[in-house]
Order: structure tokens, then C-alpha cells, then sequence
């Protein structure tokens, strides 16, 4: 079922919040693949995970419906860029504005009393999120079928005792729509926890696209409805290759996770 890889770390000499293309095929998109570090498994990939159709009208619904755009993504959001932001945010750009160790957040001042990063279209659902609150039964309905495949699945090839969350073993879920990452590590989330991802394309116009995890020089094929990556995120950086823009911006992206 699974092909095997051993994951080589290499620390590449590049910033959190850049962006860089991997280009190689030591990923098939048609094959299953179990990541291992020190000969212990850590991760998996499944290709074509998802049946035809499994991401219905009500769950993308609920999945791509009222994303805000926020300024507080940082690193994810790439370097600060006005043509990334509200123009109303443009005056608090100044020569003597500062900014974190990557550009990807300004920092507080005199003029501003809040920091801010490029725009993003981002949400997360989680118990204390009023969404879920007022939707509690429609949304544990509609996505029951989503959690109890992902959660089984895990359960199969990793011990993981918490499953008294609202997504089983997982308490959060953020949503990305329209966003190339660049390239950052998920920091906040629980140390040492895995993540599931997924990527859906709402108008059916992006196959493929790619996520980089960038110090293993890895790009792995999330196919759009299909593909399943399950993988420590908080321990290793990753990003997106180039998603051409037309196509970006009906993509969400899907990743549950602990914090």
C-alpha cells in the first residue's frame, strides 16, 4: 500500500516567508507513501484518498462560506507587500516603520498601535468560534463523514489517544482560500502533533497543486478533493510551489490540527 521514504533534513538558506518552486519526482501523484525519520514512521501521504464526489454541496458549503480576510497570517502570508494589502494600511508604511526578523509583520509604534501582515482570506472553526456555536449540529452533521474517514485512517498507522475534540483527534481547523503559502512552520500548534491537510478546488479549474516541505526537498501532489497529507507541520517548514492566479482563487485549503 505504501512505498517508503526516508527523510534527509537539510536546512535550506532561505527566510520564512519567501517563496520557492521544488521541482522533482520523487513523489508520485498516483502512489501512497509512508515518511519515516530514523526508520520511524511520522507522516503519510495517500494520493487518491478521496472517492469521486466525497466533498458534497453542503460541506463545501460550510468549508469555503464567510472566510474573512485577516492581517495577522505573518509568515504564511509572504514578505509585506502594499500590493498585498488595503490601501487604508499603505500610510503605516513609512521609512520608519519596523518589522519582524522576516518582513512579515510589521511591529507596533507610535503611529500604530497594532502590527499587521499581508492580506489573507483565512478562518478557523473550533468549540469557542461563534460559527460553530450557532451551527454546532449542522456542521458536526455535514462534516461527520470527513473526521471519521481522516481520524480512522490515522488511527490505523499512529496511536493517538485524544478523541474527545470536536474534529476527533484534532481541535481546530483553518481554512485558506486563494493563498499561495510561502514558507513558514505551523509554530502554535501542540508540539510534536499531527496535521491533516487537504486541498479542494471549488470550481473544479486546479488539478494539482504542490506543497513544498522545503528542508526535504519534497513536493507533494495534493491533488484537489483526492489527496491526503498527514505530517507533523509543526516541525517542519513548507509552502506552496506556483499556483497560477486565475485557478488560486476558488482553492481553499483545509488543515486540521492541535494547539
Amino acid at each position: 500500500m505504501f512505498e517508503f521514504i526516508e527523510i534527509e533534513e537539510n536546512t535550506l538558506d532561505i527566510e520564512n516567508g519567501s517563496y520557492i518552486n521544488i521541482d522533482n519526482d520523487k513523489i508520485d501523484s498516483n502512489k501512497n507513501y509512508m515518511f519515516l525519520k530514523g526508520s520511524i514512521p511520522i507522516g503519510f501521504y495517500m494520493a487518491n484518498y478521496f472517492e469521486d464526489g466525497f466533498f458534497n454541496k453542503d460541506m463545501i458549503k460550510i468549508l469555503s462560506k464567510n472566510i474573512p480576510t485577516t492581517q495577522n497570517r505573518a509568515d504564511i502570508s509572504g514578505k509585506i507587500d502594499p500590493d498585498k494589502m488595503y490601501k487604508s494600511y499603505h500610510k503605516y508604511l513609512t521609512k520608519d516603520t519596523k518589522y519582524n526578523k522576516n518582513n512579515t509583520r510589521t511591529i507596533k509604534n507610535k503611529d500604530c498601535k497594532y502590527s499587521f501582515s499581508n492580506n489573507v482570506k483565512s478562518k478557523v472553526i473550533n468549540k469557542d468560534k461563534r460559527e460553530y456555536i450557532n451551527n454546532k449540529d449542522y456542521i458536526d452533521r455535514t462534516l461527520k463523514p470527513l473526521i471519521k474517514t481522516i481520524n480512522k485512517t490515522t488511527r490505523q498507522y499512529f496511536e493517538i489517544k485524544e478523541d474527545n475534540h470536536i474534529f476527533g483527534i484534532w481541535n481546530e481547523l483553518i481554512i485558506n482560500k486563494g493563498l499561495r503559502s510561502a514558507i513558514h512552520i505551523d509554530s502554535l500548534n501542540k508540539p510534536d502533533t499531527l496535521s491533516a491537510l487537504i486541498s479542494l478546488s471549488t470550481d473544479n479549474e486546479l488539478e494539482t497543486s504542490y506543497l513544498n516541505l522545503v528542508d526535504l526537498d519534497l513536493n507533494i501532489p495534493m491533488k484537489s478533493g483526492k489527496s491526503l497529507l498527514v505530517f507533523p507541520l509543526c516541525n517542519f517548514r513548507h509552502s506552496n510551489n506556483y499556483i497560477d492566479e486565475e485557478k488560486l482563487k476558488n482553492r481553499i485549503s483545509l488543515v486540521f490540527y492541535n494547539k
